[in-house]
């Protein structure tokens, strides 16, 4: 909503509030432009005054004692003199103007108080959305070429860590491409335009503050003109190269961006790590880690997921490095943080692969509840769930195209969704002495991101 359309609805006398969604909003613009709030507090200045002016309107003229010669009068108004009566008649005009303006007041304050807070939460829910915003310096992204050849076995690093004397490779060791140096993305898309949105969950628990791995990979394509979206899980286990530093996991990546202070960071190195895997654009990221995701459902009052079969893990990792028992059910289950992260992370009863569509099926659930909740229109909730996130998640998406996105996709079904991964079908095993790396077969990247694209 831009300025112009913010003052017409003023001009109407909308006020900002939950519903109905111009209400929802116009609070978002007011929150974050001084402009149009100062617009509508002198709007409201006048129409005060204007009420105040109404509500003590001159005296009537008066009628001819002719006419008063005919009114009844009470036994007691007749035996007061005249003077009196005049004066009761006058106290009895003030007092009823004052009980007109006291309540003209208290009416007032029940609206500037209502806005108030309404404007108050607005921008609560601005400062969350900002707190979770980085500056944007990953370049464009640079595609490997077709013909590009794997470093030599003796250059591959240790996929799970990373060993502390090493050094990014020189720009002539490899054909990979060097980091590139740190300048603003190019104009971001039109606000209709179909995106790409790299997905990082990372495993980082609360009281650790070194790097942490992702282990949660999904792209997500957005078409708000064709209200289509799309999303492709990858394995955390992926052998990939990442531009300017060698081959490992794919859910290294992350951390070896923030080793090695990477221009980018380790957000903006994981995005043009998928971007080259893919050999597509991708224009923004969104990581979360462990306390964002629990706080963040919490605040939604629990997600719904669908429990596809049995699950029993008698050796489930906890947040303190223990150990504990996850067991699940089939069938549609209310989860709250920790339930869904447990269900999001647990794989000893199958595989990772499995553990992948549990993760999407976790992902629908939470926009499951965000639409059930209505939480666009919901500004405390819209309040409560960002501040679980602002300290936890960080992303290079503006504000407005996150509420873009969600305003825009408001009427997309969940069925509708389409969900993609690269399967174990899709890949072979073993890279050197790692025999758990996984590589993906010729061409399946290559069909998979044609279907995250829609073409």
């Amino acid at each position: 909503m831009n300025c112009a359309e913010a003052r017409l609805l003023l001009d109407r006398g909308i006020t900002p509030g939950s519903t109905p969604p111009e209400r929802a909003a116009l609070g978002f613009h007011l929150a974050g432009c001084a402009e149009c709030r100062a617009y509508r507090a002198a709007s409201e200045h006048d129409l005060l005054q204007s009420l105040l002016l109404q509500s003590h309107p001159a005296p009537a003229p008066k009628r001819p004692d002719s006419v008063h010669a005919h009114a009844p009068v009470s036994p007691q108004v007749a035996a007061t003199p005249p003077r009196q009566r005049r004066k009761l008649r006058t106290v009895a005009a003030h007092a009823m103007w004052y009980i007109g303006l006291s309540a003209l007041a208290a009416l007032a304050l029940l609206v500037v108080g209502t806005v108030g807070w309404a404007l108050l939460t607005g921008m609560q829910i601005h400062r969350n959305v900002q707190a979770m915003i980085i500056p944007t310096v990953t370049p464009p992204p640079t595609f490997l070429p077709a013909t590009a050849t794997s470093l030599p076995p003796t250059t591959i690093i240790a996929p799970t860590s990373v060993p502390a004397t090493f050094t990014p490779l020189p720009p002539t060791a490899s054909p990979v491409p060097t980091a590139l140096p740190a300048t603003p993305t190019p104009n971001a898309p039109p606000a209709r335009a179909p995106v790409t949105v790299l997905l990082l969950g990372s495993d980082q628990r609360p009281d650790e503050a070194d790097p942490a791995r992702t282990d949660a990979i999904i792209v997500a394509r957005i078409d708000p003109q064709r209200q289509r979206v799309a999303l492709l899980s990858l394995p955390r286990d992926l052998w990939v190269t990442i531009p300017g530093y060698g081959e490992t996991r794919i859910n290294a990546a992350h951390v070896w961006g923030e080793i090695y202070k990477d221009p980018a960071g380790g957000i903006g190195l994981a995005q043009k790590t998928v971007s080259n895997l893919l050999n597509i654009p991708i224009d923004y990221t969104v990581y979360i880690n462990f306390q964002g995701f629990i706080g963040a459902i919490d605040a939604l009052g629990g997600v719904p997921v669908d429990v596809e079969k049995e699950l029993y893990d008698d050796h489930f990792p906890t947040m303190d490095y223990g150990y504990t028992v996850a067991h699940f059910l089939p069938g549609r289950q209310q989860m709250d943080g920790e339930t869904a992260l447990m269900y999001s992370r647990i794989r000893h009863p199958d595989s990772d692969f499995a553990r992948m569509r549990r993760q999407q099926a976790v992902l629908i659930g939470v926009l499951t509840s965000l639409r059930e909740h209505n939480v666009l229109q919901n500004l405390q909730q819209l309040e409560d769930v960002t501040s679980a996130l602002r300290d936890y998640v960080k992303t290079d998406l503006p504000e407005e195209r996150i509420l873009g996105f969600t305003w825009a996709l408001r009427n997309v079904q969940m069925t509708q969704i389409e969900h993609y991964f690269l399967d174990v079908d899709m890949i072979t095993f073993g890279v050197g002495d790692d025999r758990w790396a996984e590589v993906a077969q010729p061409d399946a990247l290559e069909q998979l991101a044609q279907q995250l694209l829609g073409e």
